[in-house]
């Protein structure tokens, strides 16, 4: 049977996209019944073909993929205030109206309002496509080759992750939703969502560091490679996975130049490196590679397409792939209770009027408690995680309010540590991670030696007050630690166990290493983002944001689960799974028409769009012309049609020729470096930009939360990060350790407030 705790979730789906209509899947996953509502001529997505296949009068299998389990009605008319009477949440780009009026007339509905750049400031009304959410961001200037146009991420993701933002919002703040009775204004801006997706960041490294994360375009090295029947992609960050590439392409002299431990000079020196590693990788199968660099614990991977996803042997193996009704392959739910059955397919139902919505009237609670609470005070979660994604998650609940303890050991710290802006022979250089402090505002941190007996003991004392425990381990490595399912549950009968490993618990890739890069490759981005006609190129990090938005989906999905039976949940979320859900339209497209999607650079099959240089140094402007009338309005403006365009913007500043072609009906902007956003006046408008002092670092931005909620909270990020083992007395002390015991194990090393190894692996 497929758990579905949300099945008593009424929500209705206006208008909007990809991002609209991607929220509300994530909630009827859940079991919550949506009714999304079309015009006379059918919702927009049910005519989209990325590859321009005949759909024959079909709905597009995109549209089907996004509308399963739902049910759908046209034009309610003067229905469609019953349906709002009855409803929980609207879920929309925009609202008819303000939301004061709204809530007026229905003040327990809840509306989630996702649009480019939020309900309210100077760019509220202004358009956005993906590609100049990209540029505005900051997302798209480090990606591609120096000297070429800067590149986007094929797929539309920054429509795919805003609607997970928004669907994780609302998730979290439902408990609260519920109590008091009061509908609330959720308002998502995709460009804070896209900020978010594509950088680890960079504001808050930027205001540490004293200078930018990145000022410079070009791919990782090793990255992705051709081989003699493909490609494959590598991902080698840590020190160790430098030297074990060196061994195993045979480069031993690569492994005494120290300075290429570290990625950003290998990238730099890329051409007294890549013909080598081109030249052995050549000489081998895709397959060869993979095993061989697998056994040596190397992040790899095959580069799945539309094509060849649904085929590769762990995607089958673990049925990552389920067949709807119309024929063709679709990605399952990208989280999994235990071993729960793969639930068949339920397409979407037109249903008819509004008046076969069979929603009865329910008593609802009268405000029975504060509005401006935080919706996920009083829970208590353990977070065994590292890196980005799970703290990410873990992070998600902190920020809604949960008690999120950061547990790191002292030999074995978290490893987004190592990334340091200080040299590692300064005192406490650990501390000094602009990424570590940005993935872990809110949160307590404490260390154990969870190999030390008492260390385990502490961790399972902790884990039976808590409410749900948060791990990214591979899965060997838990059972090795003694964490697994079995000895949790014995010490919490209640908890909600969400496991984040990079490619599952189980199947042929289940012990792999495994980064967002890698996941990248294997699941299709990697293939659509590049320049048109040249090899893949990976976008570098985003399948961390995503994964983590997953993962604390995961997580509130399984609280609202074991709320509702009572019963202890242990959930698998790995990042591999959000992966193929955000980037499934190719695989639909694919199996239902035999059409493969490629990479088009920065170009669309839908409209005419591009990335033009300006005048100055590396200046860029991304350019959308979204119908025909503001196609001759903008090409009047410029003199021509595409020469004339990239002539015109070649003579002019990127600020200036974005304006002047949005005053000619064009979607446009700059391309930015991360760290440029902190001029934006839309950010600013809205608070995504806040203050913190680290005890420390001291007072650094931190960027908020990408969506605006009206009951709170208005912060989001209120304490600074952990220092190491901060909380050790003050969570050991409520787990019921004395101060004799808590200063034994500081001796023995089971604790510490700092790393106690030499061996930092970055």
């Amino acid at each position: 049977m497929v758990v579905e705790p949300l099945k008593d979730l009424r929500v209705l789906q206006l208008d909007g996209g990809i991002e609209v209509a991607y929220c509300t899947k994530v909630l009827a996953d859940a079991g919550a019944d949506v009714v999304f509502i079309e015009p006379a001529g059918g919702h927009h997505l049910r005519r989209r073909s990325v590859t321009g296949a005949d759909l024959s009068g079909r709905s597009s299998p995109l549209f089907e993929y996004l509308h399963c389990s739902k049910r759908g009605i046209t034009d309610p008319g003067s229905d469609l205030r019953a349906l709002y009477e009855r409803a929980d949440a609207v879920v929309t780009d925009h609202l008819e109206g303000t939301w004061e009026s709204l809530h007026e007339r229905f003040p327990h509905l809840s509306a989630v309002v996702v649009s480019p750049f939020g309900a309210d400031g100077p760019w509220a009304s202004r358009p956005a496509t993906d590609l100049t959410l990209q540029a505005a961001s900051g997302g798209m200037a480090p990606r591609g080759a120096p000297g070429q146009a800067p590149l986007m991420v094929g797929g539309d993701p920054s429509y795919w992750f805003a609607g997970s933002v928004a669907a994780v919002t609302l998730l979290g703040v439902l408990g609260r939703m519920r109590r008091t009775g009061a509908g609330e204004l959720i308002d998502v801006s995709m460009l804070e969502t896209t900020h978010l997706e594509h950088g680890m960041y960079p504001v808050t490294f930027n205001s540490m560091a004293g200078r930018p994360f990145q000022t410079s375009r070009g791919v990782p090295v090793p990255g992705i490679e051709p081989t003699a029947d493909g490609w494959v992609g590598f991902f080698v960050i840590t020190g160790q996975q430098w030297l074990d590439f060196c061994a195993l392409i045979g480069k031993p002299e690569w492994q005494q130049d120290e300075s290429l431990f570290i990625a950003v000079q290998r990238r730099l020196r890329a051409d007294e490196l890549v013909a080598d590693i081109r030249d052995w990788t050549r000489r081998r199968t895709t397959d060869e590679i993979v095993e061989t660099a697998s056994l040596m614990r190397i992040p790899v991977a095959p580069i799945g397409s539309g094509e060849t996803v649904s085929s590769i042997d762990h995607f089958v193996a673990e049925e990552w792939f389920v067949r709807h009704p119309d024929g063709f392959v679709q990605p399952r739910r990208p989280y999994r209770f235990g071993r729960e059955s793969i639930g068949s397919v339920v397409p979407a139902q037109t249903v008819g009027d509004a008046s076969l919505i069979a929603w009865e009237p329910r008593a609802r609670p009268d405000h029975g408690g504060s509005e401006s609470d935080l919706p996920l005070g009083g829970v208590r979660v353990a977070d065994f995680t590292g890196f980005w994604a799970g703290p990410m998650a873990s992070g998600i609940l902190a920020g809604f309010g949960a008690d999120v303890i950061h547990i790191e050991g002292p030999r074995r710290p978290d490893g987004i540590r190592m990334n340091t802006i200080r040299s590692m022979d300064e005192p406490q250089w650990w501390e000094w991670s602009p990424l570590f402090c940005g993935a872990n505002t809110n949160k307590r941190g404490i260390t154990l030696d969870l190999s030390d007996p008492q260390g385990h003991d502490a961790a399972l004392r902790l884990l039976g007050t808590c409410d749900v425990m948060l791990e990214n381990f591979s899965p060997r490595v838990v059972e090795q630690l003694g964490l697994g399912p079995d000895a949790v549950l014995a010490a919490n009968p209640r908890i909600v166990m969400v496991r984040m490993p990079a490619f599952g618990l189980e199947g042929p890739w289940r012990d792999r290493v495994g980064f967002a890069q890698t996941i990248e490759q294997a699941c299709g981005l990697a293939f659509l983002t590049g320049y048109e006609g040249e090899a893949p190129v990976i976008p570098n990090g985003m399948c961390d944001p995503i994964a983590g938005v997953h993962g604390a989906i995961a997580a509130l999905v399984a609280l609202a689960e074991r709320d509702r039976t009572g019963s202890p949940q242990v959930v698998e979320a790995p990042m591999v799974g959000a992966g193929l859900a955000v980037s499934a339209e190719q695989v639909v497209e694919f199996s239902a028409f035999g059409r493969l999607q490629r990479s088009m650079g920065n170009s669309s099959p839908q409209v005419f769009q591009g990335v033009f240089r300006c005048s100055g140094d590396d200046e860029w402007v991304a350019v959308c012309l979204p119908d025909e009338e503001a196609g001759r309005a903008a090409l009047k403006v410029t003199g021509g049609g595409p020469d004339g365009l990239e002539g015109w913007c070649a003579s002019r500043p990127a600020n200036e020729a974005a304006e002047a072609l949005r005053a000619a009906g064009a979607i446009a902007d700059r391309v930015h470096w991360a760290h440029e956003v902190l001029d934006n006046p839309q950010l600013h408008q809205r608070g995504f930009f806040e203050q913190l002092d680290h005890p420390l670092c001291g007072r650094h931005t931190y960027t908020s939360w990408p969506a605006r909620m009206s009951a709170g909270p208005s912060t989001w990020n209120r304490v600074a990060s952990p220092t190491m083992g901060q909380h050790n007395e003050q969570v050991l002390a409520e787990l019921g350790f004395d101060v004799a015991e808590i200063d034994e194990m500081r001796r023995r090393g089971v604790i510490s407030s700092g790393v106690l190894t030499d061996q930092h692996g970055w």
